[in-house]
C-alpha cells in the first residue's frame, strides 16, 4: 500500500492514535460513569469532576485532532510543527488520577446532600488503550424536618421573617450544602438591600441536628447577635464626570482644581464644562442621598452607567463616614468616577470578492460617529457606503452608493417608565437613509426612515421594535424590453415603484454577550417585518392603477409579512472553534401586492453566505442566472441555508479555516411562476447548492481580516455533484474577502 493511502487509512480509522504513546503506557480511550441505582444525579453531572479526560471527539467517537497530531512526522520540521499545532497530543492514561477522580465525585455528592457514598473503579486495557469505568452508589440523605431562626439581632430577625416566603430551604427538602449556600446568599442579599452595608456572607451560618430522628435533620439559621450590625444610609453622592485616573495620580492638585455643581442632592465635579449633563447621570442612578444603602440599586446604577457608550470605565466607591461626623444612623458616602473615551471617531469596512469568470465585487463603507452629540450620551452616526461590481476590460458594471444618518438616545423618548429597565439602558433609534443604484437594466432610488426602540432584559435577551418604518422606491431609465425579457413573469411587479409603511421587530438571544468569545456559545435571532396592513384600512379612499392595486400619489403600496430565523452554535476548545449556523426565512406578499419588493427578497452567495458563488448568483431553485441581467440579481421569497466552519490557530496572528455551505433561495408557488424556482417540500433538496473551501484569517484582536476560497461541490442548476478534480476549474470557485467571521 502506498504511504499516502496508508496515512489516510490511519487518519480515518483512528489506528494512528497510539503512534506517539510511549512503550509500556496507554492512551486514555474513554471514561464511563454508572450511577447505581439511577437517582437524581446523572453521569454527565459527574463527568466534570474526573481528573483526566480523553482526547476530543467530534462525531461518533472520532478523535480527529488526535489523528492529525499522529500524522506529524518524527522529524522536527515545519510540516510536523504545523500538524501538531492543529492537532492534539495523546492523553496518556495516569492510574494515579483515578483516586483523585473518586475523591472529587465524592465531594460533589456530599455537596449535593449524599453522605457515605461508595465509588469504585475498574480499568480495561486493550490495544495500548485504557478505558476507565466508575460505579457510583450515592449514600444516605437527610430530609429537613424543621427550620428555625436562632437567637439574633431584632432588626435582622424582622427582615428575615419578612422575606421568609422566598426561602430556598423548606421542610421536606434534602439537607445539602449547595442549597444552604444559595439560601445564605439570598439572606445576605436581603440584608444588604435593606441598609446593611457592612454585612457579608460570612456572618450567616447553619446548624443541623441529625441525631434526634433517623433520616431527618432539624435546621437552625444563625445570624449575628444584638447590636453587632446596623443599617447605613447614604450621606453624599459625588460624581466625577470626566475622571482621568492617570492625571489623578500624577497631579496632586487634581481634585482641588475642579469646578463643582449641586444638582438635586448630587454634587458633580468637572474641569471646564461637564462632559455629560447632570440630569442624565441623575436619571441613570437609582441611588439617592438620605436613602438606605441598597446593593441591588448600586448594581443597577453601575450597569446603566456602564452602558453609556461614551464611557470607557465606571467605578462606584463607598466609604464609611467617621463616627464623629455621623448623625443618628450609620452613614456611607458614594463616589462615582466616570472615565470617558474618545467622543468621535471613524470606522472603515471593506468586503471584496472575485470568482473564476472574472466578476469582481468591492463593497467599501465609511462611517463617522459622535458618542455624545448633545452631552446626554446621544450617539450620532453618519455613514457612506458603496457597492461596485464589474469585469476588467468590460464596460458593463453595477454601482450602488448610499448615505445614512442615525441618532440614538439612551432612553425611551416617549413616556415610558425607565424603572422597568433595571440593567441595560433602553435606546430610541431614529434613522434615515438614501441609496442610489445604477445597473445596466435600470436606475433605482431608495429613501427610507425608521423610528424604534432597543432594550435588553438581563445579559442574554435583547429586543428591537420599530413601530414606524417607511420606504419609497422609484425606478428610472428602465432599458427597453427589460421587463418583457424576464424569465419569470412574476418578477415584473418587483421592478415597479412602490411605497412601504409598516413595522419590524427583532428578538435576539445569546448565551455569551461578550464581544470576544473564549468559551462555547450560541445565539438565536428572530426577525419579523410587516408592511401595508395599516394602509389597507384606507383602501376605499385611494385610487387604483391599471393592475387594480391601490396607490398613494400614483405609487402602489406594498403589503407583505416576512419572518427569518438565524441561529448559531460555536464550540470552543483550546483555541479551536467549530461553528455552525442555520438560516431560514420566508416572505409572503398578499392584499395589495403580488410579489415582495425586490429589496425585501432573499438572496444567497457572497462573503457571508454560499462562498463559492458571488452575491445574488444562486437560485432561485434550479434556475440558471437570468441572462436579462448584465450583473446577476437572483432572488426569491424563501431562503434556507446551513453553514459549518472549523477554525484553528496557525502561528503569529494567523488562523486557518475549513468550511462547507449548503442552501438556496426559492419562490413561492404562484400563477405563471417558473417551476424550476418554486419551493416544494417533496423535492426542494434536489436544488440545494453546496460548496466547500478553506480560508485564512488575520486576527488582530480589534479586527479580523478574512480571505476564503469557496469551491462548488454541488451545482443546483445541473443538479449534479462536482468531482474534486474539477473544483478549481473555471466558473467553479470564488474568492471572498471580508472583515470579521462570516457567522
Amino acid at each position: 500500500m502506498p504511504k499516502g493511502w496508508f496515512l489516510l487509512f490511519l487518519f480515518l480509522t483512528g489506528c494512528a492514535g497510539t503512534r506517539y504513546v510511549p512503550q509500556g503506557e496507554y492512551l486514555l480511550r474513554k471514561n464511563t460513569i454508572e450511577v447505581v441505582p439511577d437517582k437524581d444525579v446523572s453521569p454527565s453531572e459527574l463527568e466534570p469532576y474526573l481528573r483526566q479526560k480523553p482526547n476530543t471527539s467530534i462525531v461518533f467517537g472520532w478523535k480527529a485532532f488526535l489523528n492529525i497530531y499522529s500524522l506529524s512526522p518524527d522529524k522536527d520540521n515545519g510540516w510536523s510543527r504545523f500538524l501538531r499545532r492543529m492537532g492534539e497530543p495523546p492523553v496518556i492514561f495516569d492510574p494515579g488520577l483515578i483516586t483523585y477522580s473518586r475523591q472529587n465525585m465524592d465531594n460533589y455528592l456530599t455537596w449535593l446532600g449524599y453522605y457515605s457514598n461508595t465509588i469504585t473503579d475498574s480499568v480495561t486495557y486493550r490495544n495500548r488503550k485504557a478505558s476507565a469505568h466508575y460505579t457510583v452508589i450515592p449514600g444516605k440523605t437527610y430530609s429537613i424536618d424543621t427550620i428555625r431562626l436562632g437567637k439574633a439581632d431584632t432588626n435582622l430577625a424582622d427582615l428575615y421573617a419578612t422575606h421568609i416566603g422566598r426561602s430556598l430551604v423548606k421542610p421536606g427538602d434534602i439537607l445539602s450544602s449547595l442549597t444552604l449556600e444559595k439560601e445564605a446568599d439570598r439572606i445576605n442579599t436581603v440584608l444588604r438591600n435593606n441598609g446593611y452595608y457592612s454585612f457579608n456572607r460570612s456572618h450567616i451560618s447553619f446548624l443541623a441536628d441529625t441525631l434526634k430522628k433517623d433520616g431527618t435533620a432539624k435546621l437552625e439559621v444563625q445570624l449575628p447577635g444584638q447590636g453587632l450590625h446596623k443599617p447605613y444610609t447614604i450621606r453624599k453622592i459625588n460624581v466625577y464626570t470626566g475622571y482621568d485616573p492617570i492625571q489623578a495620580v500624577m497631579d496632586s492638585t487634581y481634585y482641588e482644581s475642579m469646578d463643582t455643581l449641586d444638582y438635586e442632592g448630587v454634587r458633580f465635579f468637572f474641569s471646564g464644562k461637564s462632559i455629560l449633563r447632570p440630569r442624565l447621570i441623575r436619571n441613570m442612578s437609582f441611588m439617592r442621598p438620605g436613602e438606605l444603602y441598597n446593593e441591588s440599586k448600586v448594581k443597577t446604577t453601575y450597569d446603566r452607567l456602564s452602558n453609556i457608550r461614551l464611557l470607557n470605565s465606571v467605578t462606584l466607591q463607598f466609604d464609611e463616614v467617621p463616627a464623629s461626623l455621623q448623625q443618628d444612623t450609620a452613614q456611607v458616602d458614594c463616589t462615582i468616577r466616570l472615565s470617558p473615551g474618545n467622543s468621535q471617531g471613524y470606522k472603515l469596512n471593506l468586503e471584496a470578492s472575485n470568482n473564476s469568470n472574472g466578476l469582481i465585487g468591492i463593497s467599501p463603507a465609511l462611517s463617522y460617529f459622535h458618542k455624545n452629540i448633545f452631552r446626554g450620551g446621544e450617539w450620532l452616526t453618519l455613514g457612506l457606503m458603496g457597492n461596485f461590481q464589474f469585469k476588467m476590460k468590460d464596460p458593463i458594471r453595477a454601482t450602488e452608493l448610499g448615505a445614512s444618518l442615525s441618532l440614538t438616545f439612551p432612553k425611551m423618548l416617549f413616556p415610558v417608565s425607565q424603572k422597568i429597565f433595571t440593567n441595560r439602558i433602553p435606546r430610541t433609534d431614529i434613522t434615515a437613509s438614501y441609496s442610489y443604484q445604477s445597473r445596466p437594466e435600470y436606475t433605482r432610488n431608495i429613501a427610507s426612515g425608521t423610528f424604534g426602540y432597543t432594550w435588553s432584559m438581563g445579559e442574554k435577551f435583547h429586543y428591537t421594535v420599530n413601530p414606524i418604518k417607511i420606504k419609497l422606491v422609484k425606478l428610472y431609465n428602465m432599458s427597453p424590453g427589460f421587463l418583457a425579457s424576464l424569465r419569470d413573469p412574476f418578477l415584473i411587479d418587483t421592478y415597479r415603484d412602490h411605497f412601504d409603511m409598516g413595522l419590524s421587530s427583532i428578538f435576539y438571544y445569546t448565551s455569551d454577550n461578550s464581544a470576544v468569545h473564549d468559551k462555547t456559545w450560541n445565539y438565536v435571532r428572530v426577525g419579523l417585518e410587516a408592511a401595508g396592513n395599516l394602509l389597507s384600512a384606507f383602501n376605499r379612499l385611494m385610487n387604483t392603477d391599471s393592475t387594480g392595486r391601490h396607490t398613494i400619489g400614483s405609487i402602489a403600496y406594498s403589503q407583505y409579512i416576512k419572518v427569518d430565523l438565524n441561529s448559531g452554535y460555536t464550540l470552543i476548545r483550546n483555541g479551536h472553534q467549530l461553528a455552525g449556523r442555520l438560516y431560514a426565512g420566508v416572505g409572503v406578499p398578499y392584499g395589495n401586492a403580488s410579489s415582495l419588493p425586490l429589496e425585501q427578497m432573499f438572496y444567497a452567495g457572497g462573503a457571508n453566505s454560499l462562498r463559492a458563488w458571488q452575491a445574488r448568483t444562486v437560485g432561485p431553485g434550479t434556475m440558471p442566472v437570468d441572462s436579462s441581467f448584465s450583473i446577476p440579481n437572483q432572488a426569491g421569497d424563501i431562503r434556507l441555508e446551513l453553514n459549518l466552519e472549523y477554525r484553528f490557530p496557525l502561528f503569529w496572528k494567523l488562523e486557518g479555516a475549513l468550511f462547507a455551505d449548503a442552501g438556496n433561495v426559492w419562490t413561492l408557488p404562484r400563477e405563471n411562476a417558473d417551476p424550476a424556482g418554486v419551493f416544494r417540500f417533496g423535492d426542494f433538496y434536489k436544488s440545494i447548492a453546496m460548496d466547500a473551501g478553506l480560508g485564512i484569517r488575520v486576527n488582530l484582536s480589534f479586527v479580523i481580516l478574512r480571505l476564503d476560497l469557496g469551491m462548488i461541490v454541488r451545482d443546483p442548476v445541473r443538479q449534479a455533484w462536482i468531482p474534486p478534480s474539477q473544483w478549481l476549474r473555471k466558473d467553479n470557485y470564488s474568492f471572498q474577502f471580508g472583515v470579521g467571521y462570516p457567522f
